[in-house]
């Protein structure tokens, strides 16, 4: 099965719902004429009335082999948790659509389950959407402004009715970050987006802010209002489509940009497992909309994944689930989850 259609995530669920099994193929696969790529689905022949379906009633296309792939890994089903907060964070709000008009099951977690610990005995993954931030534990100045909503406490000095009084809390560094290290430590994967991408910063990563200018002699500093905007725009990056989160995608995506986060590598990031896996290779990205200043954006990082402990930490900087509307990145999303990892060079905590 193509790993291009979002809708295969829709049938490896189902196959996991009936017991099928599921593999990433590592290496291209001939088949009727046809070269798949890695990162091509192979589902086991006891899903095969899930494949019917699936091709009645999504136009899902498969192909018949006569065996598995020697390389193929097995995928697995995953223990989601999507973060949210009290009074509702609309970024976490669209992605619970995206899950269920796709079919992937996840549970919501606050602050206070996370905070709770022992989280890689209850998850495998962990999606903190634009908003989900860790307060004052790094990043650029003025990180991450957008993409939260929702408050924090009751309106007006009301009581908070009980069944929402687990809801509460903050995200912290003094008592969140230590857990979510911990997690990644344990093999737990977690993927951020937009302004959640501040992780990175927290866990001390070899990034940088690449939106700053830096002269000679001279002090780098933030780019000012008058030198860069870009709202709400569409904007084209080059996209390593050999990296697992990025399988199926194209060699250049089309992405929802609202003055997102863009990232340089330190030196030494290679040798600690953090790469770019989208990037601005041009001046003139911008496809549709508003983008002062966007050449300050060529050779930054869009998008980078990196190894932690045991761990995987990927950042979509990116609205790359905005609104439920980028149908085209939504793989992004979706590989972040099931993609294989294997890390070997990481940081160690």
């Amino acid at each position: 099965m193509s790993h291009e259609e979002n809708d295969a995530v829709t049938v490896i669920n189902r196959a996991f719902k009936s017991n099928g099994d599921v593999y990433w193929l590592k290496s291209p696969l001939q088949a009727n004429g046809k070269t798949y790529p890695a990162g091509t689905y192979f589902v086991s022949a006891s899903a095969l009335p899930v494949l019917q379906k699936s091709a009645a009633d999504l136009g899902i296309n498969f192909v018949g082999v006569a065996s598995r792939p020697a390389d193929a890994t097995k995928v697995s089903s995953k223990r989601i948790a999507l973060y949210d907060q009290y009074g509702g964070s609309m970024p976490s709000g669209w992605t619970r659509l995206e899950f269920e008009n796709f079919e992937i099951p996840y549970e919501v977690v606050y602050p206070t389950d996370l905070d709770a610990g022992n989280l890689k005995s209850k998850f495998d993954v962990l999606i903190l959407p634009s908003g989900a931030q860790i307060r004052g534990a790094g990043g650029p100045a003025g990180f991450g402004a957008r993409g939260g909503g929702g408050g924090g406490g009751g309106r007006g000095g009301a009581p908070i009715p009980a069944e929402f009084q687990k809801m509460q809390g903050t995200l912290t560094p003094e008592t969140t970050l230590p857990q979510l290290k911990q997690f990644l430590n344990d093999g737990g994967t977690i993927i951020t987006v937009g302004s959640a991408t501040s992780l990175g910063y927290a866990l001390n990563l070899p990034i940088e802010n690449h939106l700053l200018v830096r002269a000679p002699g001279q002090a780098d500093r933030a780019l000012a209002g008058e030198e860069y905007y870009v709202p709400g725009s569409i904007l084209r990056v080059a996209v390593d489509n050999t990296a697992p989160v990025a399988a199926g995608m194209p060699a250049q995506a089309d992405v929802f940009f609202d003055n997102s986060p863009v990232f340089r590598l330190k030196p030494d990031a290679n040798a600690k497992g953090v790469k770019a896996v989208a990037w601005f290779d041009s001046a003139a990205p911008l496809r549709s909309g508003w983008a002062w200043g966007q050449n300050y954006l060529e050779g930054g990082a869009a998008i980078l994944e990196a190894n932690y402990g045991k761990g995987k930490v990927y950042m979509f900087g990116p609205e790359i689930t905005f609104r439920g509307q980028p149908h085209g990145t939504f793989k992004f999303l979706f590989n972040g989850i099931y993609a294989p990892t294997n890390p070997t060079a990481a940081i160690v905590p």
